[in-house]
């Protein structure tokens, strides 16, 4: 499918090989390179000498997904994009399994998150993709720079007293839990300290880690999965990791609707978080869980489909001229046929005699307002085939009209 590769991110000719040592040289942190880079070859060898029982395979997994819970449920969706709200308990519950996952606080995770979708693909992205595969997987932490990262907002998350508690005690709630808790388990419950150790403790954390940062490098590469909903930015949907990262590898459609609680539509598509945030919302844990409306979510696709079929959807909303509404309402009557749609200006002098409705129809609202015809779904409800041809007639914006941010982000 065309889509598939749309929107590859720019391999930019400054980061050479050469560019690439001397950065690595300056910025080399030791700890996270011995830590990401030396759990692999340690687990493996490890796991010849000691054997998994099926006791602590079961630990194991529970440990995965409560803490995997932490991570995507929590640093993720509730506190880096706030698109639910949760009570006291869930807050406390996540914060400590994330801690959990030896990923730092919440507050540091959701500073270099924020920061990659503010500055998606660009050297204030923090795992920024134009840099390649090694530097957007741990390369940003073994060169670690947070210098560069895009400056964000993270005030609402210094007002959270649960974020602000496990920022100061992050390091030991995380021992506890990644480490003690574990090993205390299969100590006491079937004699198998050493295997937790190696399994539960050393493993999970280790792919944990590893098909975490595959979102930020796979996850990104032209070379995977697709891009359904937009093209704007290098993000994919990779189903091959959907089940192991709890539904976090749809992550074209998270990349433009990142307010959504869900991180995909389909029951294929394993977000698993999503069942775990509805499941709290039914036990009055999680509520105002925010859902991007399908019409916004068929609209992307449409727009996707166009684009992959050659289709203009014309200038971008930012690069037209502003216009005074008085200009707009001059120019109309000096015999301009420009129509508005939440303070977009269209110029429909060539689209007048093929509208289905009659070239009468369009007449009337020139030098108006026709934002409530064009949208009124108790009258006609136009498909995203006649937005995309709206969108090639733009002209410029208007300065006066209420609710052009929000047309903007759905643009």
């Amino acid at each position: 499918m065309a889509s598939k590769v749309l929107g590859a991110p720019p391999k930019s000719g400054k980061y050479s090989w050469i560019a690439d040592f001397r950065y690595y040289a300056k910025h080399f942190h030791v700890l996270n390179a011995i830590i990401l880079l030396g759990a692999i070859p340690t687990y493996f060898t490890s796991i010849l000498y000691v054997p998994l029982r099926w006791e602590t395979f079961l630990l194991t997994g529970v440990f995965y997904l409560a803490g995997g819970m932490g991570i995507t449920a929590g640093y993720h969706r509730l506190w880096s994009h706030r698109s639910y709200k949760a009570s006291k308990p869930l807050r406390y519950f996540l914060a400590i399994m994330g801690a959990g996952q030896w990923q730092w606080s919440i507050l540091w995770w959701a500073r270099h998150h924020r920061s990659h979708h503010r500055y998606t693909d660009t050297d204030k992205d923090p795992y920024n993709p134009t840099r390649g595969f090694f530097f957007s997987h741990v390369g940003w932490l073994v060169g670690y720079n947070p210098k560069s990262w895009g400056k964000v907002d993270l005030s609402d998350l210094l007002a959270d007293e649960v974020v602000v508690w496990q920022h100061k005690w992050g390091m030991l709630v995380g021992t506890l839990t990644a480490i003690v808790l574990p090993v205390l388990i299969a100590h006491f419950g079937w004699n198998d300290a050493q295997g937790a150790l190696v399994h539960t403790v050393l493993g999970r954390l280790m792919w944990i880690w590893h098909l975490g940062f595959f979102v930020n490098s796979i996850a990104h590469l032209p070379a995977f999965g697709s891009q359904p909903y937009s093209n704007k930015h290098s993000a994919r949907n990779v189903l091959l990791f959907a089940w192991v990262l709890a539904g976090e590898a749809s992550h074209n459609f998270h990349h433009t609707f990142p307010a959504d609680y869900r991180n995909g539509l389909h029951w294929y598509e394993g977000d698993l978080s999503r069942w775990f945030i509805r499941t709290c919302e039914r036990l009055g844990l999680a509520w105002d869980l925010h859902i991007t409306s399908p019409a916004e979510i068929e609209r992307a696709k449409q727009r996707q489909l166009n684009i992959a079929e050659g289709i203009a959807h014309g200038p971008e909303i930012d690069d037209l001229p502003k216009m005074e509404w008085q200009d707009y309402v001059d120019q109309t009557s000096a015999g301009r046929c420009l129509v508005a749609v939440h303070g977009i200006v269209h110029d429909v002098t060539d689209f007048m005699a093929d509208h289905p409705g009659g070239p009468e129809l369009v007449q009337g609202y020139i030098g108006k307002d026709a934002t409530k015809a064009f949208y009124d779904e108790d009258t006609h409800v136009h498909s995203p085939y006649a937005e995309t041809l709206m969108g090639n007639m733009r002209v410029a914006v208007t300065r006066r009209q209420e609710g052009l941010e929000e047309r903007k982000k759905e643009e």
